[in-house]
This record gives C-alpha cells, sequence and structure tokens, in this order.
C-alpha cells in the first residue's frame, strides 16, 4: 500500500525473485505522489546511507505507469535480498527514494549493514556496469562534491581542533515568518547566517538533534534553488554534526554576509534526515 502524510510519501513492495528484473515498479496509486516535471533520474538510498541513481521512466499503456529502471540488480545483491523480504519506501517529493527492508521470516526491520559501505553514488548504466559519478559531474544538477577544493574542508579534519558553533547563533526571530519558507511546516528547521570563519562547514544545531531525536546517515542530499548536490556527513568526537563541502552552495548561492539561510530538516519515520533544503532570504 502507499499513503502520503504531506512531506513524504511511502509505499511498501514485496521482493519476489520471480518477477525482479532490473526495474522496480511504482504502485499506480502512487502516481499523484510524484512530482511535475518528472525528474529523469532518482537516488534510492538505504537507510544506512548508501546510495543509487536510477532513470525513473514513465510506461505506456491503458493505465499510467511509472518504474525505476537500471540498477535495481545491483540494490538486490549490495542489500542481500530474499524472496519475500518487503520493502518500505519514503519518496522525500523531490527525487530521493529512502528505504529499510522488513525480513520474510521474521517480519523485523533488517539492521545488518550491507558488506559494502560506499560513500559514492553508484550509478548503474544500460550496458549494466558500475561508474562512479565525477565530483564535477552536473547532470540534471546532481553532483557529488565530498572532495572540494583544500579550503573547503580547512577545519575540519582535525576533529579537535574544530569547534561547534554556538547555537545561539541560531536565529529565532520570528518562527511563523520563517516556517512559510518550509515544505512542511511540521520539519525541524533552523536558521544561519555567513560566518566568514566557517563557509566551508553547516553545523547542525545540537538543540534541534536532541529536540526531534534525530539521526544523520554518512551521506546526505542538499537540495537549493539550483537543485541538489549530495553531501559527506562529519560526526566529530565531541558529537557536533557537520555537513562537509558546504562552501560550494554559499558560493554558488552568492550568499552574502547579510543574507540569511533557512535550512529544513526532512527525514523518515525512524527520524533519520535524509535531505537539507535551503532557502537564502535576502537580507
Amino acid at each position: 500500500g502507499n499513503y502520503s502524510d504531506g512531506s513524504t510519501s511511502k509505499f511498501s513492495k514485496p521482493y519476489l525473485p520471480s518477477e525482479s528484473g532490473d526495474d522496480l515498479m511504482l504502485p499506480i496509486s502512487f502516481n499523484s505522489c510524484l512530482p511535475k516535471p518528472l525528474p529523469e533520474t532518482v537516488i534510492v538510498r538505504s537507510i544506512y546511507g548508501k546510495v543509487w541513481k536510477m532513470v525513473l521512466r514513465k510506461c505506456g499503456g491503458e493505465v499510467e505507469s511509472f518504474v525505476m529502471v537500471d540498477g535495481w540488480k545491483k540494490i538486490v545483491r549490495d542489500e542481500d535480498l530474499n524472496g519475500g523480504d518487503l520493502l518500505a519506501f519514503e519518496f522525500d517529493g523531490s527525487r530521493c527514494f529512502s528505504f529499510c527492508i522488513y525480513e520474510h521470516e521474521t517480519m523485523c526491520k533488517k539492521l545488518k549493514r550491507s558488506s559494502e559501505q560506499s560513500e559514492e553514488i553508484i550509478e548503474v548504466g544500460s550496458d549494466g556496469e558500475e561508474e562512479t559519478q565525477a565530483s564535477d559531474e552536473s547532470d540534471n544538477d546532481y553532483a557529488v562534491e565530498d572532495d572540494d577544493v583544500a579550503e573547503d574542508d580547512d577545519g575540519l579534519e582535525d576533529e579537535d581542533e574544530v569547534e561547534a558553533e554556538d547555537d545561539d547563533d541560531v536565529k529565532a526571530e520570528d518562527d511563523d515568518d520563517e516556517r512559510q519558507y518550509l515544505d512542511n511546516h511540521n520539519n525541524p528547521y533552523f536558521t544561519m547566517t555567513l560566518n566568514p570563519k566557517k563557509k566551508s562547514q553547516l553545523h547542525i544545531p545540537a538543540h534541534v538533534i536532541k529536540d526531534y531525536d534525530l539521526n544523520f546517515p554518512a551521506r546526505i542530499t542538499v537540495v537549493d534553488q539550483l537543485g541538489a548536490l549530495e553531501k559527506a556527513i562529519k560526526i566529530q568526537k565531541n558529537g557536533s554534526i557537520f555537513v562537509k563541502g558546504f562552501g560550494s552552495v554559499i558560493r554558488r548561492n552568492k550568499m552574502k554576509m547579510t543574507d540569511k539561510m533557512i535550512c529544513e530538516l526532512k527525514r523518515t519515520g525512524s527520524n533519520l534526515v535524509h535531505t537539507i533544503k535551503v532557502n537564502i532570504i535576502s537580507g
């Protein structure tokens, strides 16, 4: 079945080896949850942060339907799916499908990580050969920019030397005015202004993490008005959480010292944050 809670849309499907090729058919009742225009590619993400890139296609026929192709076999292998396992998907309304697995025999959520956890997007072409997406790829405004220029990670390499920004720096001047920029007013969010000393990192305020009991995967999607970027998460020894390589977001949006950025955190039902949507308000 499937349903929508306004910010994310959910559906579940059993894994049936006899019916599974290299594609995943979306439920027809899920059609209304897809955005317009339809994205050419989508990201499929496990609850542990491993991601795959697949192609989203519209199928012909009397009833309109949609299917994700070129890569499903790879996901089946990586996640060691068994016949009858139930996959529960959450769609962020843009282009990211997060999923968890309920094992057939016990119907308990599968907690074991994949045998190999990668921090790169795996793209499987129609010829079945894997490709590692280059950091400068700009297809559909989607790029992996974990390996930004040296200055972008300046101050992040040595955990003992990096100090989290004081939460007092996070502005909450007018909660109602800020929430008008959110896709879902119930989502966690925080605001920030540009710190010239810390242009390359985005600190997730500790009080937001605590208040909403948030968890973070190894990688996260950052969405701005120009598209989506895949970024690595840095968790320091003291528990502070940063988004690495955030300088590219600031640069491409030409953010000024007087501007304010509103960061909306989109999460799954288990409070795993998969996307940060940023809105920059001119100051």
